[in-house]
């Protein structure tokens, strides 16, 4: 039995589109709330579940072991593909406001991060102020594909990114696959696309937040990389280093430091999941204190409810490296009270 308590730094919930209509502004509220796309991703229901309550969520959480769970959306995932800035913004506010009222079932068990309508970068910043210092939110996500509009490095983006830092609270990347995804530009199977959409749009979220300047311009903010495990992560430090060698003092003047220190400056986290095979390899690069576990429960790839059991039987791990997996860097990176 572990000493500590098991957070879920990236649980999710099913959206109630009828609960979130009765938080939105009613000059945009419309018959379709969310848009969406045809795949097929729970297979007839043979895969993943579908709570339709705090309880049932909570129930699940017993059931596989979390004693706590930071929540993250479903549908919304896709936020950023939609086209009305103001649509975005009011569809994120009822949001926030109606997963606030989910969580008081049992707000010591039941936390969330805030979703952010990149669209709008001051009424995201904004909302993300809202959600943490009236709602409760311990922290801030925002779609990394947003098409039409320019990377993450932007200075667009900047007012989310300070109010962040302002806050002292973490700013999550969450991909997600839609009409406008990398591998859905490129392939008419599923299983290629939402291999690509994940890690892809991971990487270059952390170019956009290293070489682009973020992790400089905002010294005291904290990213999450989530839902695309930690693998890949040495394989850009490297590579990253070498291109800003090379080019950098042209190309990227004002780094101090090379990415690799950056990635691993204590600043940046990385979502992982209790099967994946690469952590022993990874950490021995990035060390083992950027590392958070979670459990992408009810979604299809999920392990629940076999996902904390699975991480703490694993034998090619520490128990230390456990504890900071799945207790200590969670609990840092959210600022948690647990």
């Amino acid at each position: 039995m572990a000493d500590y308590k098991v957070l879920d730094s990236d649980g999710h919930i099913i959206e109630s589109v009828e609960g979130i209509r009765k938080y939105i502004d009613p000059k945009f509220d419309r018959p379709r709330l969310f848009g969406g796309d045809t795949w097929d991703r729970n297979l007839h229901d043979k895969l993943g579940a579908n709570p339709q309550s705090p309880q049932e969520q909570l129930d699940a959480m017993d059931q596989d072991g979390v004693d706590m769970a930071i929540l993250y959306p479903s549908a919304l995932l896709s936020l950023a593909f939609y086209k009305e800035p103001g649509y975005a913004l009011a569809l994120s506010q009822a949001y926030n406001s109606w997963l606030h009222n989910f969580c008081q079932t049992n707000p010591d068990r039941l936390k969330f991060s805030a979703v952010l309508a990149p669209q709008d970068s001051e009424g995201a910043a904004k909302e993300l102020r809202r959600s943490i210092t009236e709602l409760g939110a311990v922290g801030g996500m925002v779609p990394i594909n947003v098409p039409q509009r320019p990377d993450w490095s932007h200075t667009y983006y900047d007012p989310i990114y300070a109010e962040a830092q302002d806050l002292d609270v973490a700013l999550s990347y969450h991909p997600g696959t839609g009409v406008f995804s990398i591998g859905n530009s490129r392939f008419d199977n599923f299983i290629n696309v939402h291999t690509i959409d994940f890690p892809v749009e991971n990487m270059i979220a952390l170019c956009s937040a290293v070489v682009g300047g973020v992790l400089e311009r905002f010294p005291a903010i904290r990213l999450a990389f989530l839902e695309s495990g930690i693998g890949w992560v040495p394989y850009m430090m490297d590579r990253l280093d070498e291109e800003v060698e090379k080019r950098g003092e042209d190309e990227a003047p004002w780094l101090t430091m090379k990415p690799s220190e950056y990635i691993t400056s204590g600043r940046c986290y990385f979502g992982v999941e209790c099967g994946e095979k690469t952590i022993p390899d990874a950490i021995r690069t990035t060390g083992d204190d950027c590392v958070i576990f979670a459990s992408d429960y009810p979604h299809w790839d999920a392990d629940w409810p076999h996902t904390v059991s699975t991480a703490q039987g694993r034998q090619d791990l520490m128990q230390t490296t456990k504890r900071k997996w799945m207790h200590d860097n969670i609990k840092k990176l959210y600022k948690l009270e647990v």
